[in-house]
């Protein structure tokens, strides 16, 4: 899935009325809590049970997401897509379907 997330200030409040590092920090803050509601949702999770070494009652839940720059996706989308006519109908269809996946907001 692709995200695009804002948030807007006062002008006057990002030419020096409060310190670069204060403002970069509440920007990150507001955008990453932008970030966390979107992703919750959608967000991936697997349990294991397999029982571990340490402590033989405890189960672990983990997620893994793959971040990329819009201009790496742009360049994969742009190998994918180079690629279609040379595979059979059906993985046509898969990978058509991931690009669609990834690109819709």
């Amino acid at each position: 899935m692709n995200y695009k997330l804002t948030t807007t200030l006062k002008k006057a409040d990002t030419e020096g009325r409060i310190p670069a590092y204060t403002l970069d920090q509440y920007i990150r803050q507001e955008l990453s809590q932008q970030l966390i509601a979107r992703l919750t949702p959608h967000l991936p999770i697997d349990r294991s049970t397999e029982l571990l070494p340490t402590n033989q009652e405890s189960v672990d839940f983990t997620t893994e997401l793959i971040f990329l720059k819009p201009h790496q996706w742009q360049q994969i989308k742009q190998a994918l897509t180079g690629t279609l006519e040379s595979l059979p109908p059906e993985q046509q269809c898969s990978v058509q379907q991931l690009i669609s996946e990834v690109d819709q907001s």
